[in-house]
């Protein structure tokens, strides 16, 4: 069986010891990509770094980009098997030999195109916090067979529907009350002619103000 391989898939996420602007300069570094592309990587779409590497590499690489603030997913590639038929089957003459031993080639990943160029002795690994220790002694499980809730029968009231009655059908269940118009007396209003002021306006005099006492000295 042959050795089983990874893919490394990334969705633009970083890690929290990196920010993203200095991720995506490192992911710049790293990939020799351009500004433009590096932003288009980090748009939260799922994309493969690469497709197939074995378990030793694959977990360096991922160690790689952590440092330089970047998280990526290890996904291991699955070879499905392509079940034979019967109509593929082949019997040979008594005596063949049907197993031989077969060495498995050496598979050759190429990895010369992968360059670091990030100082990473300026990038720290920060220890992770412990998660928080909850207490649970005080909670306690019930084991018997008593249900939880228990269910309670409720009464339907009953109700005396002898004194109701019931309308024919078109029976005017409201009737309308028109209400009259009040009747408001008019007789001593006067109405002045087109154009008349009804305000006439005012002028009202500026006062006089004495300000000969008043003086801007200041002792």
């Amino acid at each position: 069986m042959s050795e089983p391989t990874f893919k490394i898939t990334f969705k633009g996420r970083t890690t929290r010891e990196v920010d993203v602007e200095r991720a995506k300069s490192n992911f710049a570094k790293l990939f020799k990509l351009p500004p433009n592309k590096v932003d288009i990587m980090f748009d939260g779409k799922e994309r493969t770094l690469k497709k197939e590497l074995p378990m030793e590499k694959a977990s360096h690489l991922r160690a790689v980009l952590k440092k330089a603030g970047i998280r990526v997913s290890l996904v291991k590639n699955v070879v499905e098997e392509q079940p034979q038929g019967m109509d593929d089957w082949e019997l040979n003459e008594p005596g063949t030999v049907i197993l031989r031993p077969v060495k498995a080639p050496e598979r050759h990943i190429e990895t010369s195109h992968i360059k670091v160029d990030v100082d990473f002795d300026k990038l720290e690994d920060k220890p992770q916090p412990d998660p928080p220790q909850v207490t649970i002694d005080h909670i306690t499980i019930d084991d018997s067979e008593e249900p939880i809730i228990e269910t309670k029968e409720v009464e339907i009231p009953d109700i005396d529907f002898s004194e109701l009655t019931v309308e024919e059908p078109g029976s005017i269940i409201v009737h309308h009350k028109k209400v009259e118009t009040p009747d408001i007396p008019v007789d001593d209003l006067v109405l002045d002619e087109a154009g008349q002021k009804i305000v006439e306006k005012k002028d009202i005099p500026e006062p006089e103000i004495d300000i000969s006492d008043i003086s801007l000295n200041v002792e």
